[in-house]
């Protein structure tokens, strides 16, 4: 380890060393103890000197995470599913071209059948044979006290109807009225 190493550690600490230097720093603590171990007490001097508490009891627990996975063995399973990848791969070409197959198959004679030059008329053609008049819009009622029920029924169903969510009258035709005066 040397000297520009410490430094390097302490600006990395502080957060002022470059992206560049912080890659390369970082290879060379995973590689060397001794990297690790002046991190580890740079940290504790930091907290010291910050009067936070120190817990000696994580001390080392990424070097004991790290010989367990060493000491663990590597389970097997993946080369089972690589052999099954290689094995697939024929069945999924074979798909592909049949699909590409049954494509060509259907789009082919709708594709190559040819344009006529001059289309045929349509079988009918619509004419238009004028209009019909519309009745009469007007709402005419000979009982006044029905009329009047119904009044009372579409203020009601008016003050109402926001508030259920009821889709009924539109919100523009707010005014009912009729051709007499009453």
């Amino acid at each position: 380890m040397t000297d520009e190493q410490r430094l390097q550690l302490s600006a990395l600490q502080d957060g002022e060393l470059d992206a560049a230097s912080t890659s390369r720093l970082l290879d060379a603590v995973a590689r060397e103890s001794s990297l690790r171990a002046t991190w580890e007490r740079y940290h504790l001097i930091g907290q010291a000197i910050r009067n936070e508490h120190i817990d000696l009891t994580h001390r080392d627990l990424a070097e004991r995470v790290r010989c367990a996975l060493i000491a663990e063995p590597v389970p097997l399973t993946q080369h089972r599913r690589h052999r099954w990848l290689h094995a697939r791969r024929p069945v999924v070409g074979v798909a592909l071209a049949a699909t590409l197959a049954l494509v060509a198959l259907f789009a082919a004679p709708v594709l190559f059948q040819p344009v006529p030059t001059n289309p045929t008329p349509a079988a009918f053609t619509p004419t238009f044979a004028g209009y019909a008049p519309l009745p009469d819009r007007h709402w005419r009622l000979d009982r006044p006290e029905l009329a009047s029920k119904l009044d009372r029924f579409l203020v009601t169903h008016q003050a109402t109807a926001p508030a259920t969510g009821a889709k009924g009258m539109l919100p523009y035709a707010t005014l009912v009225g009729y051709d007499e005066p009453r």
